[in-house]
């Protein structure tokens, strides 16, 4: 009596066009979501019931035509890369709107694939979206566009719900509606919030901590409501922080390399206390290869950085001066303590034994990581064009356009 549904509880529907066959697994998720919603707070879930069932079956996933979002930004362009060349009979189609932060050029490995195409082009455009798919007969999408930049959306929050949120949404609509069979979306270790002590692991609340960060969340729960609605083949990855090559210099390790070039300070936003973990690019491209193929649908996977890689702002700042031939001793001028952030989340440590399982681990240490970073940088000066407004030590505003 007393623990039945609410009277106005309705079990998911799934339109009969869109419905598809459902593993074990699947069956036991959605079991799960049921559950959730009627059991009265305090009473446990049926023993039989896993908050993360996975399917040991899960068949690996063999992309064949794959519509790659974002593929000229920082991560997007690695990863794309890594893909490109790794699998020369999947086709990769590369939608991207060339804003700020992405650049073409950094697709110039590629470039010239028979395996790859480019389309300037937004993904909250539904037309667009859906012209592009249908074309080049999609029937996989990795989904790493997004407005990333956390100062910016304290002062312009508008347009990372839109890109973030609308273009998450667009995706998902049209995905659904042509029958994508799998749907690899990235998302971030900043939905979590802040974590100072703290691991989260893949089951840890979502508490973010700036309109970025919430944004991302927000695209999130678009993901999860696909996934309980339509049983929607979706993967969801939450990355630690990645540097490496190709990254845009709004971001502090290219922006200190540049800075440094220049024989600028070093600005250390409220001391530079804040911590990250910072994973390389290039291990995360690999963990997404993985995911992509290995993935179990309805799971979400963390991708941790290495041990010993969590490092402090200043600890950074004085890596690269060490590089720079500046001593300990000689480090201070050089640095320069400006106000901090509006928000500044003090870390984000990941737990992700979920990845590792699947038989992925980061290969490469901060040491060599920074090092592989700051070579590419300094031979590549020119690569961003003038950059001079993404070095100021707080740069949230964009640059001056006309009205």
């Amino acid at each position: 009596g007393k623990h039945l549904p609410p009277r106005n509880f309705r079990l998911p529907t799934v339109p009969r066009e869109g419905r598809r066959e459902m593993t074990n697994a699947t069956a036991q998720r959605r079991l799960a979501l049921i559950s959730r919603a009627v059991a009265p707070k305090g009473v446990p879930l049926p023993g039989c019931i896993a908050a993360g069932a996975v399917d040991a079956q899960a068949e690996v996933h063999e992309a064949k035509r794959v519509l790659f979002t974002g593929g000229a930004g920082f991560i997007g362009s690695n990863v794309l890369i890594h893909m490109v060349k790794t699998y020369p009979k999947t086709f990769f189609v590369c939608l991207d709107n060339l804003s700020e932060g992405s650049n073409r050029a950094n697709l110039q490995p590629i470039e010239g694939c028979a395996n790859y195409a480019f389309v300037e082009g937004n993904i909250a455009c539904e037309p667009t979206v859906r012209s592009v798919m249908k074309e080049h007969a999609v029937e996989t999408v990795m989904h790493f566009a997004a407005a990333t930049h956390v100062d910016r959306s304290f002062t312009r929050p508008v347009p990372f719900a839109e890109a973030n949120v609308i273009g998450t949404a667009v995706l998902l609509k049209v995905s659904q509606e042509l029958g994508v069979r799998r749907f690899l979306h990235v998302s971030t270790d900043e939905v979590y919030g802040e974590n100072v002590n703290g691991v989260f692991d893949e089951s840890s609340p979502f508490a973010p901590g700036n309109p970025y960060s919430a944004s991302k969340a927000a695209a999130e729960c678009l993901v999860q409501g696909y996934l309980s609605s339509f049983n929607f083949p979706a993967v969801i990855v939450r990355p630690n922080n990645i540097y490496g090559p190709r990254q845009y210099p709004e971001k502090m390790i290219p922006k200190f390399i540049l800075r440094l070039g220049k024989k600028m300070p070093l600005p250390l936003h409220g001391g530079g206390g804040s911590r990250r973990s910072f994973l390389f690019v290039q291990d995360a491209a690999e963990a997404f290869d993985l995911l992509l193929r290995h993935g179990v649908v309805g799971e979400a996977y963390n991708i941790g950085a290495p041990t010993g890689s969590t490092k402090s702002v200043k600890d950074v700042a004085l890596a690269l001066l060490a590089h720079f031939g500046v001593g300990p001793g000689e480090a201070a001028r050089h640095l320069e303590v400006v106000e901090d952030r509006l928000k500044n989340d003090g870390s984000y440590d990941v737990d992700s034994k979920k990845l590792r399982a699947l038989g992925w681990s980061p290969k490469v240490g901060f040491t060599e990581g920074l090092k592989v970073t700051l070579d590419w940088y300094l031979a590549n000066l020119t690569h961003w064009g003038d950059v001079d407004a993404a070095l100021k030590p707080h740069n949230g505003e964009l640059p001056s356009t006309p009205a």
